[in-house]
């Protein structure tokens, strides 16, 4: 848990506005309607929420969020104004089988976004964790639901902009403030974030899943190194080699079998 709970330095006027979001993102094809709340529960909840009668590409965003949640169960929460919260609302015309494209998608856009703003190494850490300087300053969390109109798909994403996790909570978290000395708002690191989250979901929807999943494996640091996973069928270590077409990690074990997990962290082991 982030502390104290109050806006950290930096953080105190950069506000969000869905005004200024549609004026910038005014090109985007998919990623059209943008909603900015002041506080919510969780952006992901209030999307399936709204699942119903919700048009696909509405994206949400909050200044606070007081139940954030992110993949395995866990929390997350940060100090007003100090994050983006963002959930996007889709209703994928994708099989079922490439649909961990559009968390890859969202991992893409945004170490695409950070790379100009920071001065350390953005990587991606399979799945889908973005890690800026070898820890952790985005999450994603991808949700589903049906509604009558077919398959909801609901991606959330947060970064961490002017401030850390508490290091006791989260000892291998870090946020963009710490690595540039530009100054940088939210809206900075959103926009570009969304362009070309909207460019990849355009390609995935029109034909180019082959060409998005090579980008998203070539671009995980996971690969070729020692890691211990611990997925729901326990742990294992060994050395990780490949991502498989379907999104599984191949992790070589020391005797020379090769397993492919689905879920879990793949974490370095000490």
């Amino acid at each position: 848990m982030h502390r104290p709970l109050s806006p950290p330095p930096g953080a105190g006027d950069d506000r969000l506005s869905s005004i200024v979001l549609a004026q910038r993102l005014s090109a985007n094809q998919i990623l059209r309607e943008y909603r900015v709340l002041a506080k919510v529960g969780s952006t992901n909840t209030y999307l399936l929420e709204e699942a119903m009668e919700a048009d696909e590409g509405l994206v949400v965003l909050a200044e606070y969020q007081t139940e954030g949640r992110g993949r395995l169960g866990r929390t997350w929460v940060a100090p007003p104004r100090s994050a983006i919260h963002c959930s996007i609302l889709l209703r994928p015309r994708l099989p079922i089988s490439d649909r961990f494209l559009l968390t890859a998608a969202c991992a893409l856009a945004v170490r695409s976004a950070l790379a100009p703003l920071v001065t350390a190494y953005v990587r991606i850490k399979w799945p889908n964790d973005v890690l800026l300087g070898g820890r952790k300053v985005c999450g994603i969390l991808a949700e589903t639901a049906h509604s009558p109109q077919g398959a909801v798909f609901v991606l959330g994403f947060g970064v961490n902009v002017h401030a850390a996790p508490d290091p006791a909570a989260a000892p291998n978290a870090t946020c963009i403030a710490h690595h540039t000395s530009l100054p940088t708002t939210r809206t900075d690191v959103v926009v570009p974030i969304l362009i070309t989250l909207d460019a990849l979901l355009v390609e995935l929807y029109t034909g180019g899943s082959e060409r998005v999943w090579r980008e998203w494996r070539d671009g995980l640091d996971t690969i070729g190194r020692e890691v211990e996973v611990d997925g729901p069928t326990g742990k294992l270590r060994g050395r990780a080699v490949d991502v498989g077409r379907d999104g599984g990690l191949v992790i070589e074990l020391p005797e020379g079998r090769r397993h492919t997990v689905y879920a879990g962290d793949a974490i370095e082991p000490s």
